[in-house]
């Protein structure tokens, strides 16, 4: 048809030349004469469709090439560069049938093979990404090739192989010394299998020859890992040196500075962190904002939630299930990397054991390790059936979960550590459930309802929650009543002054704040008679010094400061018994510890935030009938904190309250809360066969 015409057959090589030499502005005004007089003409539309795309101007690159497309669909570089365009936008099922069909009709095209391997890397698809890169090497054996096989069998948990997949691409000679990607990756992989020396070396090579920022993050990583905190601290650094707006490293620099109580700078970043939420939430993109860290600074429940939304999307959606719950006992499978010696595993193991038989089949998919202690043992003991998959990929996972039948998926991880999200964006259960793991929302759109309680998530704040709240009487949180507790060592072997008010908190490091050690400080004060017990790892002296430094800084004795090593779980609750009240931290709450405490007798002290993470210790308070540990703001902390400290008769009196109520609070008791949790998921499965979701109030059983 073109052909006819010689005059636009030239304006049209014209304006090829002009693209090819990158004077876009120029090749545009010419395509754009060729399809004003031919509206059809087929590369004139696919070539101009490139062009806006490369201007970023995607949108209507897609409608010109779907034009092109309705003209010509015969020629495999449209249906490939439909692919990439589709891509750019977020169209990944279309991106990946564009370049399925490019290839269809011309199958050596080798780019297009590494672009659908990358596709599929993209979409959480990793066997898929495999095929196309094989295809890919074939063809080019590109190290981009090679790189997306290594990253699919990364993906898979073929650690070894993708090493292998690295180290072929090392010996074609063909990597480009700028090349950060393959250096990075194969110091993680080499971390992943015990090679922390052989990492390091690969990481200060490539340094030294291209000082980047990516790979400035995993050396940080990796010295983290070895404890060499203030390495880890220079290294990301750099990373926001060389990259001001690389997230990853202003994530996780601040989380680290707190988890190792170096506050200096801190504030300053935590403000950067939200002014770049917010820019989020006006350009709606992924982001790389851990929302997780964010939980324990100073932000809101609509924060959270903007920052949770914009992490979730990195996550391909795939279509909600809709395959009918079973006709008999519904089937509720526990998704977690935690099922072993952990907070969740320590909380939750009752509750999997007094699951109703007769109601439901309860299914465990453990992600996480098999650390070999009694707990683990006890929590394969208590599912019908306990799925180990550790190094599953994440389709495997979402397969045996779909062929297992399961209704109610419930996802025990949130946005923290090692936590298999991938599983729950695949849909394979009919009913999606956020619990325990994550005091705040997921803002996923593949997660159905999040559980909690009256306190912590009460209907008033059901805008900042992207699930359907589900409030459960009492706490949210269950509690084990079978969990042992050894017995305690003597004060005097812990180091405590006999004679003295011990204020304690033993929650993880991070939570402590500047604000929150500002506020123990005034207590200390206030109460000449007291100390502070907190728990550390015994080769954390360089923590316990920075904070000493902290308390001379403040103007209180060092000495007044008691620290502890971290120690297994039994021993850890008996030191409890020799603590007099936990002074409780925020924005990020006690949450297991505070439970840990009330169940060896210690009395908590807490005020009640805003967020989820920050009313946790209300709930628990509230579920034990301990109102005079719940303060409604700073200073009424500190007040009531110093009255404590300067009257041990009322604490003793709050002490023997506690312990002679203890065992029938609701708190403790693991029967109603399973019972509780029960009526919820009743209550889902009746929603989801009217096709209709709402907050479900429980009512207590």
């Amino acid at each position: 048809m073109n052909a006819q015409n010689p005059s636009t057959q030239r304006r049209f090589e014209q304006a090829f030349a002009l693209h090819g030499e990158g004077r876009f502005t120029d090749a545009l005004r010419l395509y754009e004469g060729v399809l004003a007089e031919h509206p059809g003409h087929a590369p004139a539309l696919h070539f101009s469709a490139v062009l806006l795309h490369q201007a970023s101007r995607s949108d209507e690159a897609i409608v010109r090439i779907e034009h092109s497309l309705e003209v010509d669909d015969t020629v495999p570089d449209v249906w490939a560069n439909a692919g990439l365009i589709y891509s750019a936008v977020g169209r990944a099922t279309e991106a990946a049938r564009a370049l399925e069909r490019a290839l269809k009709l011309e199958p050596t095209l080798a780019e297009a093979w590494v672009n659908l391997a990358a596709l599929r890397l993209a979409m959480d698809d990793p066997v898929a990404a495999e095929i196309a890169a094989r295809h890919a090497l074939v063809l080019s054996g590109s190290p981009s090739a090679g790189f997306n096989l290594a990253l699919a069998l990364t993906g898979q948990g073929r650690l070894a192989e993708a090493l292998e997949a690295l180290q072929a691409i090392d010996a074609t000679g063909a990597i480009d010394p700028a090349d950060v990607a393959i250096p990075g990756l194969r110091a993680q992989l080499l971390v992943a299998v015990g090679q922390r020396d052989a990492a390091r070396v690969v990481l200060d090579r490539a340094l030294a020859r291209t000082d980047d920022a990516s790979l400035r993050i995993e050396r940080a990583r990796l010295a983290e890992a070895r404890r060499n905190d203030l390495d880890a601290i220079e290294d990301y650094e750099a990373a926001l040196r060389l990259e001001t707006h690389n997230e990853t490293a202003l994530s996780e620099l601040i989380f680290l500075k707190k988890q190792c109580v170096s506050w200096d700078g801190l504030a300053g970043l935590q403000a950067v962190f939200r002014k770049r939420v917010a820019q989020h939430a006006r350009a709606c993109d992924m982001s790389a904002l851990t929302p997780f860290s964010f939980l324990s600074d100073p932000s809101s429940r609509e924060e959270q939630r903007v920052a949770a939304e914009a992490w979730s999307r990195r996550w391909f959606e795939y279509p909600a299930s809709t395959r009918p719950l079973s006709r008999g006992r519904l089937r509720v499978g526990y998704l977690s990397a935690d099922l072993h010696e952990h907070a969740t595993g320590i909380l939750a193991v009752g509750l999997f054991e007094q699951h109703d038989r007769s109601r439901f089949e309860v299914f465990a998919y453990s992600t996480g390790p098999d650390d070999g202690t009694a707990l683990r043992q006890r929590l394969v003991s208590a599912f019908d059936r306990f799925v180990d998959a550790r190094g599953w990929s994440v389709d495997r996972v979402a397969a045996r979960i779909r062929d297992d039948g399961i209704d109610i998926l419930v996802d025990l991880k949130g946005h923290t550590e090692r936590a298999p999200t991938g599983v729950m964006a695949r849909r394979p259960a009919p009913i999606a459930v956020s619990y325990l793991g994550y005091p705040a929302t997921m803002g996923a759109p593949f997660v159905d309802y999040l559980i909690g309680d009256a306190i912590v998530t009460p209907l008033a704040h059901a805008a900042d929650y992207a699930e359907t709240l589900v409030l459960l009487p009492h706490a949210y949180q269950v509690n084990d009543d079978r969990r042992t507790m050894a017995s305690a060592p003597t004060r005097a072997a812990l180091g405590l002054p006999i004679d003295a008010v011990v204020f304690c908190c033993f929650n993880n490091l991070y939570k402590i704040t500047g604000d929150v050690f500002d506020a123990w400080v005034d207590i200390l004060m206030r109460s000449p008679r007291s100390v502070l017990w907190l728990l550390s790892r015994a080769d954390d002296e360089a923590i316990r010094n920075r904070l000493r430094r902290e308390a001379v800084a403040r103007g209180l004795d060092p000495q007044r400061i008691v620290f502890s090593d971290t120690r297994p779980h039994a021993d850890y609750l008996a030191l409890y018994q020799r603590a007099d009240l936990l002074l409780d931290t925020w924005p990020y709450n006690a949450h297991t510890t505070a439970s840990d405490a009330l169940w060896a007798g210690c009395p908590v002290l807490t005020f009640t935030g805003k967020t989820f993470a920050s009313r946790v210790a209300t709930s628990l308070l509230n579920a034990v009938a301990m109102p005079e540990g719940i303060a409604v703001d700073r200073a009424d902390y500190v007040a009531r904190a110093v009255a404590f400290g300067v009257d041990r008769a009322s604490l003793d009196a709050l002490r023997f309250r506690l312990a002679r109520e203890l065992r029938s609070a609701p708190l403790f008791d693991t029967r109603r809360s399973t019972r509780a949790i029960e009526a919820a998921y009743g209550r889902m499965a009746e929603q989801f066969g009217s096709g209709k979701r709402e907050p479900i109030v429980i009512a207590d059983t």
